[in-house]
C-alpha cells in the first residue's frame, strides 16, 4: 500500500446501503438512519457510530476524580443525577467515610452508572484509575494526612 492509499475504516455492526456512499458524494439521506448516531468521515462518507448509548453520558474520569476528592460530600452522586442520596452522603459527610470508600470502589469497579448505562471511558480509563487511587492512598498516608485532618478537626471542635 502506497502512502497515498486510502485505509478502508472497519465498523463493528455494517452500515446499511443508505448509509455508504461514493468519496466526494454528498451523503444519503434516509429515514432510517438517526442523525445523532451517524457521523461523516473525511472524505464523505458516512459511518456509524460504534457505541450510540455513550451520546449525552457523563465521563468516568471525571466520576472518579469527584469521587476520590469531593467524595465525602456527595459530589460524585450529584454529577450522577443522585441527588437524594447524594444530599445524604452531604449531610453525613460520606457515612463518616465509610459510604465515601464503598462509593469510590463501585466507580473504579464500573458499578455506578448514569441513566442505567455504563459511564463513558470506563473501559479505557479503568486501569489508570485504580493505579492512580492507589498511588494517592499510598502518598497521603506517607504524608500523615489522617493525623493532619483529626488535629485540624481537634481544633476546630
Amino acid at each position: 500500500m502506497s502512502a497515498t492509499a486510502e485505509i478502508p475504516v472497519t465498523s463493528p455492526c455494517p452500515a446499511p446501503d443508505a448509509a455508504r456512499t461514493a468519496p466526494g458524494a454528498a451523503p444519503a439521506s434516509s429515514s432510517s438512519l438517526d442523525a445523532g448516531l451517524v457521523s461523516p468521515l473525511v472524505d464523505g462518507t458516512v459511518a456509524l457510530d460504534a457505541d450510540p448509548a455513550s451520546h449525552g453520558n457523563r465521563s468516568f474520569v471525571i466520576t472518579w476524580i469527584l469521587s476520590l476528592l469531593l467524595g465525602f460530600l456527595g459530589f460524585d452522586r450529584f454529577y450522577t443525577g443522585r441527588y437524594r442520596t447524594g444530599a445524604l452522603k452531604l449531610l453525613s459527610l460520606g457515612g463518616l467515610g465509610i459510604w465515601w470508600i464503598i462509593d469510590l470502589v463501585t466507580v473504579l469497579a464500573g458499578g455506578l452508572r448514569y441513566d442505567s448505562r455504563p459511564l463513558r471511558g470506563f473501559n479505557q480509563d479503568k486501569e489508570i484509575a485504580w493505579i492512580a487511587t492507589g498511588l494517592t492512598i499510598i502518598v497521603a498516608y506517607s504524608m500523615q494526612v489522617d493525623e493532619l485532618l483529626l488535629a485540624l478537626l481537634a481544633h476546630l471542635f
